[in-house]
């Protein structure tokens, strides 16, 4: 009898340990792109002028660690632009949009998204930078 009230003294603190450690929540999994990705209110300044434009940025589905950029530099929002992305730090994939070579790199810090980069038209190189807000 004792070993009864034992056995099921046991098995009864084995039960309760085994869903005493059960997770309630679930992992929430972020990569370094989500701060990135949404709408963002832009300015670009170069030779050209300035140009204030909306871009929008979604994940890519190329990659984890990618984004694509629509509306860059106040160009078309079906136009793709892709980006890695790592950390605070962005590096614009070189990319042929309406005959213009885009290429660059910038950083996130607190919000604000802040880019150099180039527009290579095949007969002149125009460097710019932006600056673009939620």
């Amino acid at each position: 009898m004792k070993n009864n009230k034992s056995l099921v003294l046991f098995a009864f603190i084995l039960l309760f340990l085994s869903t005493g450690c059960e997770k309630t929540e679930p992992d929430i999994i972020t990569t370094d792109r989500d701060k990135y990705l949404g709408t963002w209110d832009a300015v670009s300044t170069g030779t050209g002028g300035t140009r204030n434009f909306t871009l929008v940025i979604n994940a890519s589905n190329s990659a984890p660690d990618q984004i694509i950029m629509k509306g860059f530099d106040g160009g078309s929002s079906t136009s793709s632009l892709p980006a890695n992305v790592s950390g605070n730090d962005l590096s614009i994939v070189t990319t042929l949009i309406s005959g213009e070579t885009i290429a660059g790199s910038g950083t996130y810090n607190n919000g604000s998204l802040n880019f150099t980069f180039t527009v290579d038209d095949g007969q002149s190189v125009e460097n710019r930078t932006c600056t673009a807000n939620k």
